[in-house]
This record gives C-alpha cells, structure tokens and sequence, in this order.
C-alpha cells in the first residue's frame, strides 16, 4: 500500500472504531461474507512472550517498527481485511455487568476517551501487493468481537500520528 492510501485507510478504521465505541452502525462492522479466511500463514500457534499490551506497545514503537501488542479485537472493518485492536485493560461494555447497559457489548463508550484513543489502533492483513487482503477476518480461528488476541507485525503512523499495524501473524492471547 502506498503512504498515500495509508491515510484514507486509517480514517476509515478509525472512524468504524469510533462509531462502534459509541454504540455505531452495523453497516460499517464486518459481518460474516462470503469472502474466503485469509491464508494459514496469518496464523501463528501462540503469542511471543514479549508482547506488550497496546498502549504500552503504541507508546515505545515508531513508525516501521517491529511490534508485537496484546489486546481485544473490538471490530472488523467491513470489506477489508483489517480490524480494531483495544488496550486489554480498558473496560468494554460486556464487563459492565448490566445486560442493558448497551446494545453493543464490544463498546468502549464508558472508557476515558483520551486512553481509548491511547489504546486502539487499526491492524490490516495485507496481500501480496501491499493492500489489504480481501479475505474474512471474522471467523479465522474462531476470532470475534471481544477475543483476547496478539497481533504481530509492523507499525505505521500516518501524517496524523494515526496507528495500524501491518501484521505479519495473529495468535490467541497468553
């Protein structure tokens, strides 16, 4: 992917973040499609046990670094091959222990907002010409809203200072 794409693609996965953290539209989450699982290659048997939690990760990391961050996947960017990695520590609002407490249980809309913004960032799957695959994260190993994952790969910041990490492999937590 060119650094010109890198911005648009950040915004877009910020902003499906975003509007998900707030109890957003389904329309941009990724829904089951008939997409095919992206390659075996993405998978990894078990996280490094250097990995890092996000904020922590995202805080020490620059731009072209290797990273390997610990977190829970909030939501899949519809149509891509990318998806919103958040701080494990921060309280999602399935932990809030009301059942009503929002319609969106992979929300983060009682989270500090400068942490959330602090603690999330955006991770694609790339294909071989550097853009992001057009393969069906939801569902690859079992991954879904709200699952305690390690994505490994490289970081990249926009003109913004807006993170996505390019991922190389993707494991289930320690």
């Amino acid at each position: 992917m060119t650094l010109r794409c890198l911005p648009l693609v950040s915004l877009l996965a910020c902003a499906a973040g975003l509007l998900t953290a707030c109890g957003g539209s389904e329309e941009l989450a990724g829904g089951p499609t008939s997409l095919p699982a992206p390659p075996e290659s993405f998978w990894g048997a078990s996280a490094p046990e250097s990995s890092q939690g996000v904020t922590e990760g995202l805080a020490r990391a620059a731009s072209g670094d290797a990273v390997a961050l610990r977190g829970t996947l909030q939501d899949f960017v519809g149509g891509l091959a990318a998806f919103i990695l958040v701080e494990e520590a921060l309280d999602h609002c399935a932990e809030m222990g009301d059942d009503d407490h929002c319609p969106t249980p992979w929300d983060y809309c009682c989270a500090d907002p400068d942490a959330l913004r602090a603690g999330t960032v955006t991770v694609e799957l790339r294909d071989g010409e550097g853009m992001p695959g057009a393969w069906q994260v939801q569902g690859f190993h079992g991954l879904d809203r709200l699952s305690e994952i390690c994505v490994e790969g490289t970081l990249e910041r926009d003109s913004a200072g807006n993170p996505l990490i390019v991922a190389s492999r993707i494991s289930a937590a320690l």
